[in-house]
């Protein structure tokens, strides 16, 4: 089917607010990252001084109990040279190890905490894709369940108001249970972005953003297509009056040709259509990172299980 050419006003935004949301993520990091490199030569640079004062402490230690006490500075400080160059160089060697090593450490922890973390998202990814997949498909076709991304137009919803095919949600619509579920993976998302700082894997962080942006803008039009289920117009209940307007809709419909209550519509499709690109980002690179939790666990099965379409 062709898809609508949706054409939604928005409001006009600030030039912060042009910067895409989601960079924040990426700020942060950059931002941890330059403070700890301050820290850390900060912090080599007072070993070095401490080492230099110590030698030469030392040197003179030595020159003062010596049986001749004719040393002078200029023989202690050239007879420290060899030995603070020597000292210098372990130094920045063993820096540059330690660094590497915290680094490996810190991606390492920042890799696991998103595995885990996965592992309760992917079961609330599946349900919701079900969900979706179930809204977005007429009656007469077959429902391809994990599905993430699909070209579909809102008529394509005409059976959104329909009872759920599944047994687990008996008694509900299915736009029902996919309202519920969408919440449920937003509060998943939100989790992660709120306990993982994203120092390595920040793309991952822009990808649930995007899905909690895309959710979070389309509330209030999923809410008022809800309430159509339970709201009279006239004689007529929203819900009829809202399937007829779908039914009646053009192929290449547009946003702001619709009737008002069918813009709520066009607006879930928007929404539909924009977590369904956060989900395939979201999938893409966790995917990644889970291969390279598995290639460093040197074939130890952690991979996602379900083959998306």
């Amino acid at each position: 089917m062709k898809k609508p050419n949706i054409n939604i006003p928005k409001p006009k935004k600030t030039e912060k607010e042009k910067a895409p949301a989601d960079s924040g993520a990426k700020r942060r990091t950059r931002e941890t990252n330059r403070v700890e490199r301050s820290d850390e030569s900060r912090l080599l640079f007072m070993s070095i001084i401490a080492i230099l004062i110590y030698i030469l402490i030392a040197w003179t230690l030595v020159a003062f109990f010596s049986e001749s006490h004719t040393v002078s500075l200029p023989e202690i400080v050239k007879g420290s040279m060899g030995s603070v160059f020597a000292l210098l160089f372990a130094v920045l060697i063993m820096d540059t190890i330690s660094r590497r090593s915290s680094l490996k450490k810190r991606k390492r922890e920042e890799r696991k905490a998103i595995v885990r973390h996965n592992k309760i998202i992917q079961p609330v990814i599946d349900m919701y894709l079900v969900r979706k997949n179930m809204v977005i498909t007429p009656t007469d076709k077959t429902v391809r369940k994990f599905r993430v991304t699909a070209a579909f137009t809102i008529k394509d919803m005409k059976d959104m108001y329909g009872p759920s095919e599944l047994i687990s949600d008996v008694g509900k619509s299915k736009i029902q249970m996919y309202s519920f579920y969408q919440d449920k993976l937003l509060e998943m998302f939100t989790h992660l972005v709120e306990d993982i700082n994203f120092n390595f894997y920040s793309d991952l962080c822009d990808a649930a953003m995007k899905y909690i942006n895309a959710t979070s803008y389309g509330a209030s039009a999923l809410e008022a297509v809800l309430s159509y289920q339970d709201t009279m117009s006239g004689t007529k209940s929203m819900r009829s009056v809202v399937l007829n307007m779908i039914r009646e809709e053009p192929e290449n419909g547009k946003f702001i040709d619709a009737q008002p209550a069918l813009k709520n519509v066009y607006l879930v499709h928007q929404m539909i259509t924009e977590q369904e690109t956060a989900l395939s980002e979201y999938l893409k690179i966790v995917r990644a990172i889970i291969d390279e939790d598995i290639n460093e666990l040197k074939g130890k099965k952690t991979a996602l299980e379900v083959d998306y379409e």
